[in-house]
């Protein structure tokens, strides 16, 4: 059953994960249709010109027919006509009678001729007709089988293209996947990991030894307000006896007296020569300056450690 128009119209094709693009399909179905519709209707008026000359012929046919016959018919209704006569003796009948109100032979002839000539001009063009129709069909086909093989090759490539891309999609997705389990496997790690209870350790160490820090801060403190404020009164002590020294009682001090406190004082210090060894008491000066400063030595060392951890 040959194909029309409306059956490539309705057509239906299966779809497939790798079938082309339906876009391009159906816009070249859309013109295979419009091509096979102007085929159609051209197939249809030339079909329509073969039968209109084929009726020409026909009607030409029955021309040259009726010129053939049409002496003899008339012959024969004379012969009707006339009374009946005794039956002639039989002579050879001639296919052209040419009686003198009928056309000459020549003019048949030419008449003949031209029908002839007339029928073959239109057997001639009904063939070159029909001749063109079959190469603009022909035609038409390969260029509709070229357009096929492009838009088949397009299609194909473009498909290429986007296999290849969806692979490298896939190889990104695949390391991603890695890096990403990697990252969530370290953080789990870290989170299991039993370091945070020493941590935690090492923050309560870190404000304990915050909290003895500010009390020996305020030990520092109070200790330096404490020579602040002996020092102060010591120079009040000095201006004071420098005041007393000037007045007029110590300007009439006893020399006598004042002699006898400075031998006094001569003999203590020389009392103080008589220590074994003076390192002795730099010694004892010095144990006491480090048993006060020990402590603070301690905690500087215990809170750089702390530091230290912490940071790793």
């Amino acid at each position: 059953m040959p194909l029309t128009p409306l059956d490539i119209h309705n057509k239906e094709f299966k779809r497939s994960f790798r079938g082309y693009d339906v876009d391009e399909v159906n816009d070249f179905l859309d013109q295979i249709i419009k091509d096979f519709e102007l085929l159609t209707r051209e197939k249809l008026e030339l079909e329509q010109q073969v039968e209109e000359l084929q009726a020409e012929i026909e009607r030409l046919m029955e021309d040259e027919s009726m010129f053939q016959t049409g002496p003899q018919q008339m012959q024969q209704q004379q012969q009707a006509a006339q009374p009946p006569a005794p039956a002639p003796a039989p002579q050879p009948m001639q296919r052209y009678p040419e009686p003198v109100q009928h056309p000459s032979p020549q003019a048949l002839s030419s008449m003949e001729q031209s029908i002839h000539k007339s029928i073959r001009v239109a057997q001639e063009v009904a063939e070159e007709v029909r001749l063109n129709a079959k190469k603009e069909a022909e035609l038409i086909v390969q260029e509709a089988e070229k357009n096929a093989d492009r838009i088949i090759n397009e299609a194909l490539q473009k498909a290429r293209a986007i296999h290849s891309e969806l692979l490298d999609l896939k190889q990104k997705a695949t390391v991603y996947r890695a890096r990403f389990r990697t990252l969530v496997q370290s953080h789990l790690d870290i989170l299991e990991n039993s370091d945070w209870e020493s941590l935690e350790e090492l923050e309560s160490g870190l404000e304990e030894q915050g909290k003895k820090l500010e009390q020996y801060a305020e030990q520092d403190q109070s200790r330096e307000m404490l020579m602040d404020q002996n020092t102060q009164e010591y120079k009040d002590f000095n201006t004071q006896e420098y005041q007393d020294f000037n007045t007029q009682e110590y300007q009439d001090f006893n020399t006598q007296e004042y002699q006898d406190f400075n031998t006094q004082e001569f003999q203590d210090f020389n009392n103080m020569n008589n220590v074994e060894d003076n390192a002795v008491m730099d010694e004892v000066a010095a144990s006491s300056y480090y048993e006060e400063e020990e402590p603070r030595r301690e905690l500087r060392r215990t809170s750089r450690k702390l530091k230290k951890k912490a940071m790793f």
